[in-house]
């Protein structure tokens, strides 16, 4: 690791440090996107598949209840607008179906099956509006119209044979002219008048045929005229014969002529029908067709068991079978309405199951979904935390590494320098061969100089031990005799060379160390420049004035020659 720190430059390690937290930071942004496009995807998967889900089942929903409604307002009004309104709702079912169903498979079998259930509820419901145009839509038409114009038409025929007050009216008149034969009174005579003259009006007033009045009316006139002629010989205590007379033949014929126009209860009989056809109509319930059916039979009996004409008994006869017809063929509509209903019914009740289910499956998977989507971002949250709080420490992690690998090693150096200007440094910094690093080659200078400087002691040293053995060597000779005067000179001279090639010596490592110093001096200027701060700051600056001082320490010791040196 140091090796490889060593090939770096300060600059690079520093901008390693931060671009390895920035990347450390680049992570954070990624996961925090992936996150964010992760959860948006979620949401967005959540509104088009299951709110689109929810949203067409409701829409579905809707339409087939504006669909029934529409179908009630039919049954209430019956009106052929209401059967293309529902065909309209029907076609929005379907097509909210089919948007449904290009969702995914699983949507596709619900809307599958809605779309079955809607075509069958339109089919049913047009077989129920087919049912009632058969039936009728008002009471003028269809069934309802043919039944009804034939009950009309009964109740006008059964109004040519509503003689049963003449009828009365003649029996009270029969009985005021029994009572003048028994009491020969005019009192009675004149009840008999006034009778007569009430059955006139009656007559007048009566649905009978014109001839059947005219000659009701002819019969009463003869009936009145032979009735006075007997009347005033009863008034005048005549024999009148027991009370016989051209006046009872008369009667006699008048209440033939009534019998033959006379059905008893007719009129009752035919209320009675109509009440039950009516109750039928308002209620449904089919014991009152027994009950029209019974009073058919009845009406029917009564018709075929009175006096009136056989072509009559025939009339009657086929309008009561037509009415039956017509009615029994309303039931039927009714009863297959009813049946085409409850097919309606079962076929609304499963839409309606189908679009519940739906909608409960998408709520719960919503739910389940926000649910998971909640965990998931919440997970990637703290895996986040994680990832700053590592990112946090891993840059402070660098930042202290990278400045104690400067900070140490600048110390450090700075106390060696601190030796080297005072006294023989013993140790040395460590030094990574061919490193770019700044500080490792301060280090490599400062080994230099201190290996120069304790070169130079040490041949400083010798060469002043040598000076002092000559200048012993010197006194010696020159207490002695003259023979070996010679001999010495050349001595010396030789020692001499031997200083002068030492101090040539002694120049070149100093003019080298006044080198490195000037080198570590400029390189310590450079990073004073760049304003470092800290320790780092510090140690640069004692670095910078340990070599101002080393070097102000070699001008004051360098002689002549020296200082020429370290000035070339």
């Amino acid at each position: 690791m140091g090796k490889f720190a060593s090939k770096l430059r300060i600059g690079e390690k520093i901008g390693f440090g931060f671009g390895l937290v920035g990347l450390l930071f680049l992570g954070v942004i990624w996961q925090y996107h992936s996150t964010l496009q992760q959860s948006l995807a979620d949401y967005q998967r959540l509104q088009d598949v299951y709110g689109a889900k929810k949203s067409y089942a409701l829409e579905i929903e809707n339409s087939m209840l504006e669909a029934r409604r529409v179908e009630k307002l039919f049954l209430i009004d019956r009106s052929e607008a209401r059967v293309e309104e529902v065909g309209g709702h029907v076609q929005d079912v379907l097509r909210y179906a089919e948007e449904l169903g290009n969702i995914d498979q699983s949507a596709a079998k619900t809307s599958s099956r809605i779309s079955e259930l809607s075509h069958a509820y339109n089919q049913q419901f047009l077989m129920i509006a087919d049912a009632w145009r058969t039936k009728g839509l008002d009471h003028n038409s269809g069934l309802q119209g043919a039944f009804r114009n034939t009950v009309h038409e009964l109740e006008a025929m059964a109004g040519r044979f509503k003689v049963g007050n003449l009828y009365l009216q003649l029996l009270q008149i029969r009985r005021g002219e029994k009572d003048l034969g028994l009491r020969r009174e005019a009192q009675y005579r004149d009840r008999v008048f006034q009778l007569i003259e009430e059955y006139k009006q009656k007559l007048a007033n009566s649905e009978l045929e014109q001839p059947v009045q005219e000659k009701l009316l002819q019969e009463i006139n003869t009936y009145r005229d032979t009735f006075t002629v007997y009347a005033r010989d009863v008034l005048a205590n005549q024999n009148v014969a027991g009370g016989k007379g051209p006046f009872r033949q008369a009667a006699h014929r008048l209440e033939a002529l009534i019998n033959g126009h006379y059905i008893p209860d007719l009129e009752q009989h035919i209320l009675q029908l109509r009440r039950r056809e009516k109750d039928y109509l308002l209620r449904g319930d089919k014991v009152y067709v027994d009950m029209a059916l019974h009073e058919l039979e009845l009406i029917n009996a009564q018709v075929e068991g009175s006096g009136i004409s056989i072509k009559d008994k025939a009339m009657f006869g086929g309008l009561l079978a037509k009415y039956k017809n017509d009615f029994l063929a309303l039931v039927e509509q009714n009863g297959r309405i009813e049946q085409v209903t409850e097919e309606m019914k079962k076929a609304v009740s499963e839409i309606a199951g189908l679009v519940e289910d739906n909608v409960v499956s998408a709520n719960q998977t919503m739910n389940q979904m926000a649910s998971d989507i909640n965990l998931t971002s919440s997970e990637n949250e703290k895996l986040m935390l994680w990832i700053v709080a590592g990112a946090v420490l891993l840059g402070i992690f660098f930042a202290i590494t990278i400045t104690l690998r400067i900070v140490h090693p600048l110390r450090k150096m700075a106390g060696i320098l601190d030796q080297l200007a005072y006294e023989e440094p013993a140790e040395r910094m460590p030094f990574v061969p061919e490193g770019r690093d700044e500080v490792n080659s301060m280090a490599e200078s400062v080994n230099t100089m201190a290996d120069h400087k304790a070169r130079f002691i040490a041949w400083w040293k010798m060469s002043m031990e040598e000076a002092d053995v000559c200048e012993q060597l010197k006194n010696v000779i020159t207490a002695g005799d003259g023979q070996k005067t010679q001999s010495l000179g050349e001595a010396e001279k030789e020692l001499l060379s031997a200083i002068a090639a030492r101090r040539e010596l002694l120049t070149e490592q100093y003019r080298e160390i006044s080198r490195l110093n000037r080198g570590i001096s400029e390189r310590a200027e450079k990073l004073l420049k760049e304003h470092h701060k800290g320790e780092s700051g510090t140690s640069i600056n004692t670095i910078y004035h340990l070599t101002q001082s080393i070097r102000n320490i070699l001008e004051m010791t360098a002689t002549p020659h020296n200082s020429k040196a370290m000035t070339g």
